[in-house]
């Protein structure tokens, strides 16, 4: 399926800037039973790949996360970065940002995660570069780590499965007009060898569904 390339999307995001948070209206229930899956009690050490406008980050700053964790945060968009920047300085002594160049490798140690997350993103990148960052994830992460990722999937109800075919249709015709993202399930490109699944739940917002998924690595 066509996807923007990398250039495209860090160029869309850009451009789109703040107005990402205007979409909280069917992100922020799949992110609430997302965290609701996580237990961030002993986090010291998170990534979030792809952290937007910092939104996010800085729920779990201020509410989720102990004051000893310490955050990293990477995208692509110098417009994403420039925001969360702003958003973060509260916690400028235990957050890192990083504007990448798009591909997908963490400059990151082995091991050096405890907990990974990632919403909105996996489902505007190709399929082999979901695995790449599938790979990157199960390096990074402790034996004990959690992933947890949210994204749009296939509705499983009638009027969800209609909203989401529809948007399915418009992303086939040009991924721009959908903000590059379209429905999937992630479950299906996990490697067996590398992941287990804990838990995915659907939850549906005016018709648009989203999963979220929790990993741990094997």
């Amino acid at each position: 399926m066509q996807t923007l390339t990398h250039e495209q999307a860090r160029q869309f995001y850009d451009r789109f800037g703040a107005r990402q948070d205007n979409q909280r209206w069917y992100e922020d229930r799949p992110i609430a039973a997302l965290l609701d899956q996580l237990d961030f009690s002993g986090a010291e050490r998170l990534l979030e790949f792809g952290v937007g406008t910092g939104r996010l980050a800085e729920k779990l700053l201020h509410h989720e996360l102990p004051s000893s964790c310490h955050y990293v945060g990477i995208d692509a968009s110098a417009t994403m970065i420039a925001l969360a920047d702003d958003r973060l300085e509260p916690w400028f002594d235990r957050v890192r940002l990083i504007q990448s160049d798009g591909t997908i490798q963490l400059d990151l140690d082995d091991g050096s995660r405890d907990h990974i997350i990632s919403t909105y993103v996996l489902d505007l990148l190709s399929e082999e570069d979901i695995r790449q960052f599938l790979r990157e994830a199960h390096r990074v992460l402790t034996p004990t780590g959690r992933c947890g990722l949210v994204g749009l999937t296939w509705g499983e109800e009638p009027i969800s499965r209609g909203v989401m075919g529809v948007w399915s249709a418009v992303h086939s015709l040009s991924p721009r007009l959908v903000g590059g993202c379209r429905p999937l399930r992630l479950e299906e490109l996990l490697d067996p060898n590398e992941w287990t699944l804990v838990d995915r739940r659907v939850v549906t917002c005016w018709g648009l569904a989203s999963e979220a998924v929790v990993l741990s690595p094997r």
